[in-house]
C-alpha cells in the first residue's frame, strides 16, 4: 500500500506527536520510525520523522540522508536497481522537493533552517531472497569469488561486494541497518555526501536516538537494536528505544531460538543475548561464552560498555565477511558456526581444476571424515597444503575470532566513531587487534600469539601469495584492487602496526593511550591520526610518527610481515601437486 496523500502525511504527522512529543535534545539526531514488514512477500513500508540539528551559526537549506540499501553491493549486484523507493518529505506538514542519487537523499528546504526541526520521510521497500541460501553454498561462493572473481585487474574499480546484510536466506530477514533513511554526517558546514564505494562498511554517522515500532507476524521473532519495551502506540505494532547509538539494526526469523545471560560490567547489569536458527542453536551456549567474556575483557581495556544489552543474532551473511557490527548488536554468518568438517566438504567441488585436488588432499590431510569427525591429524601431503593447512586451527577458533572482533567494534566504531569509507583502519585494524588482546587476556600470550599468526599476518600472506600488491594502510575502501588485498592490509597489516606500537612504546603507555583515546572521543568522531596523536603524547612522538609512516602510510608489509617478497601461488602449486 502506497500512502502518498497530503491526508496520509498528516495523519503521520499527529501520530508521531502523540507518540513521545517533541525529541528530546537537540545535540544530536533522533529518530521515530513506524514500520509495517510483509514477512511473507519480503515487503515493508516505513514512516520516519527524523529530528534534525541546526544552529544559527550552521543554517541549513538542504538536508542530505542516506537510504543505504540502495548503495551498490547491497541487497543485490545491480546497482540501477533500487531496493527502497522513498515517495515524500515533508517539513512541518508541507512537501518538500527531494531527490535520489543512488544512496544520497537530499532534501531542498523552502527557507534555511537555524533550529532543529523535523522531516517526515515515507518509504516502501523490497528485499532479494539469498541466491546463496543455504549456508553450505556461501562458503563455496566465497571461496570460489575469492580465488577467482575477486582479484580486480590494475586499474580497475572495485565493485562493492554484496554481504547478504540486506537479504533473506538461511530462514533468516535481515534488514540491518540499511531500511531507514539515516541522515549524513555534518562537517565544517556542509554534509559528508560522497556516495559509499568499494570494499568494507557503509555507514557513517552521528549518535543518535531512536523510537521504533514494528509491525511483523507474531510468529516472528525481532531482533533489533535497543531494549524492547511497552506498550506499542498500536495494536499489533512492537516497539524498541535506543539512546546514543548509531544505527538501528533490525534482523527477524520465523526460527530464531533465543538465549540469555546477565553479566556484571563495572558493576552496570548488561544482558548478552544469542539469536539462532536451530542448526546453529548448539553454538549459542559458546557464543554467549565469548560475547560476555569479550565484554569484560575490553571494559577493563578501554573503558565502560556504552549499552545495557548486546545481542549476537546469526544472519545470512555471505562474500567472505564473518559478521557485521551495529550499535549493541551484531550478526554473525550462519557460515561461522559450522563445523570445520561440513565447511571443508562445501569448498570442494568448486571447478577450479587443480585446486580442486588439492583441497581433497588437504580435507584428507586434516582427519576429518565425510561426516566431520576428527581424527588424528596426518602431515600435510605437501608444500601448499601446509601453508593453507592451518585451517583446523583458523576454522575452529572462527566463530571466538569473530565475535571478539564485532565487540570490539562496540569501542571502535560505535563508541567512539570514525568514517569506515575513507579511513576504515580507524575501527577495523584496531577492532581485529583488540581481538587478539581478547585471547591474550583470556589465554594467555601464547595463544593470543597464535592466533595473531593465523588471523593477521596468514591474511596478508595469502594476499600476497595469489598476486595481491602490498599497499597503504590508510586508503579509502574505493582504493583497493579487492576483498583480498583490503583484508589483508587493513585487517591483517594494519593490526599488527598496533603490536608494533605497543611494543615500541610500552603496555602502560599504550594502554593509557587507548583508554584515553575511548574516553575523549565517546560518542564523537575521530580522525585518522587521533588516537596517534594521543600516544605521541605519551612516548616519544618521533618514535611513534616514524612507525605510523612505516606500517600505516608505507609498504614494508613483505619484510614486516612475510620476511622477503613470497613466492607465488602458480609457484607453489606446481610443487604441491608435483610428486616427490
Amino acid at each position: 500500500m502506497q500512502l502518498t496523500s497530503r491526508g496520509a502525511f498528516l495523519a503521520l504527522a499527529v501520530a508521531l506527536a502523540a507518540w513521545g512529543g517533541t525529541a528530546r535534545g537537540a545535540e544530536r539526531p533522533s529518530y521515530r520510525i513506524s514500520a509495517t514488514v510483509d514477512y511473507e512477500l519480503l515487503t515493508f513500508r516505513t514512516a520516519t520523522a527524523v529530528r534534525v540539528p541546526a544552529a544559527a551559526g550552521d543554517p541549513l537549506r538542504d538536508v542530505v540522508l542516506f537510504v543505504y540499501a540502495n548503495s551498490g553491493g547491497i541487497g543485490g549486484d545491480d546497482e540501477r536497481r533500487r531496493n527502497i523507493v522513498v515517495d515524500g518529505v515533508r517539513l512541518n506538514g508541507q512537501a518538500v522537493p527531494f531527490s535520489a542519487d543512488g544512496p544520497v537523499l537530499r532534501a531542498r528546504l523552502p527557507q534555511a533552517q537555524s533550529a532543529p526541526f523535523t522531516l517526515e520521510i515515507e518509504s516502501r521497500g523490497v528485499v532479494s531472497r539469498s541466491s546463496g541460501a543455504a549456508a553450505g553454498a556461501g562458503l563455496g561462493a566465497d571461496l570460489s569469488g575469492l580465488l577467482g572473481g575477486s582479484l580486480v585487474s590494475q586499474g580497475a574499480k572495485p565493485k562493492n561486494p554484496d554481504f547478504g546484510l540486506y537479504t533473506y536466506g538461511n530462514g533468516i530477514l535481515s534488514l540491518g541497518s540499511f531500511w531507514y533513511p539515516q541522515l549524513a554526517v555534518r562537517e565544517r558546514a556542509h554534509w559528508v555526501d560522497r556516495v559509499p564505494e568499494g570494499l568494507g562498511d557503509v555507514a557513517f554517522a552521528e549518535m543518535s536516538d531512536f523510537d521504533v515500532e514494528i509491525s511483523a507476524p507474531p510468529r516472528v521473532r525481532i531482533a533489533a537494536t535497543g531494549r524492547e519495551v511497552a506498550p506499542a502506540s498500536r495494536a499489533g505494532f512492537r516497539r524498541w528505544v535506543a539512546s546514543g547509538v548509531r544505527d538501528f539494526a533490525v534482523l527477524m526469523s520465523e526460527d530464531f531460538v533465543v538465549k540469555s545471560v546477565n553479566v556484571e560490567l563495572a558493576g552496570k547489569s548488561v544482558v548478552v543475548e544469542s539469536y539462532n536458527t536451530p542448526s546453529t542453536s548448539a553454538k549459542a551456549e559458546r557464543a554467549l561464552d565469548v560475547a560476555a567474556q569479550a565484554l569484560g575483557i575490553f571494559s577493563r581495556r578501554f573503558g565502560p560498555y556504552p549499552y545495557e544489552y548486546f545481542k549476537v543474532v546469526e544472519g545470512p551473511i555471505r562474500g567472505g565477511a564473518g559478521g557485521m557490527e551495529f550499535s549493541g548488536l551484531t550478526s554473525v554468518s550462519s557460515m561461522v558456526y559450522q563445523d570445520l568438517g561440513s565447511r571443508l566438504g562445501q569448498i570442494t567441488g568448486l571447478g577450479l581444476g587443480d585446486l580442486d585436488k588439492l583441497l581433497a588432499q588437504l580435507r584428507g590431510a586434516t582427519g576429518l571424515s565425510p561426516g566431520g569427525v576428527a581424527g588424528a591429524p596426518v602431515e600435510a601431503p605437501n608444500l601448499l597444503a601446509g601453508i593453507i593447512g592451518q585451517p583446523v586451527e583458523i576454522f575452529e577458533s572462527l566463530l571466538e575470532m569473530t565475535i571478539a572482533h564485532e565487540a570490539a567494534h562496540q569501542w571502535w566504531a560505535i563508541r567512539v566513531g570514525s568514517d569506515s569509507v575513507r579511513a576504515p583502519f580507524v575501527d577495523e585494524s584496531l577492532a581485529n587487534y583488540s581481538a587478539i588482546l581478547y585471547f591474550e587476556d583470556r589465554y594467555g600470550r601464547p595463544a593470543a600469539e597464535r592466533m595473531m599468526d593465523l588471523h593477521v599476518r596468514t591474511p596478508y600472506r595469502t594476499s600476497r601469495l595469489l598476486g595481491m600488491p602490498d599497499a597503504a594502510a590508510n586508503l579509502a575502501t574505493s582504493a583497493y584492487r579487492g576483498n583480498l588485498q583490503y583484508g589483508a592490509v587493513v585487517y591483517g597489516k594494519g593490526a599488527l602496526f598496533y603490536d608494533a606500537l605497543r611494543h615500541a612504546v610500552g603496555d602502560a603507555a599504550f594502554f593509557a593511550a587507548l583508554r584515553d583515546y575511548s574516553e575523549s572521543y565517546a560518542g564523537k568522531l575521530a580522525g585518522p591520526r587521533s588516537l596517534i596523536d594521543i600516544v605521541a603524547a605519551r612516548a616519544p612522538a618521533a618514535k611513534v610518527d616514524a612507525l605510523y609512516r612505516r606500517w600505516i602510510e608505507e609498504m614494508h608489509g613483505d619484510e614486516d610481515i612475510s620476511g622477503g617478497a613470497p613466492a607465488t601461488f602458480d609457484e607453489l602449486l606446481r610443487k604441491a601437486l608435483t610428486p616427490d
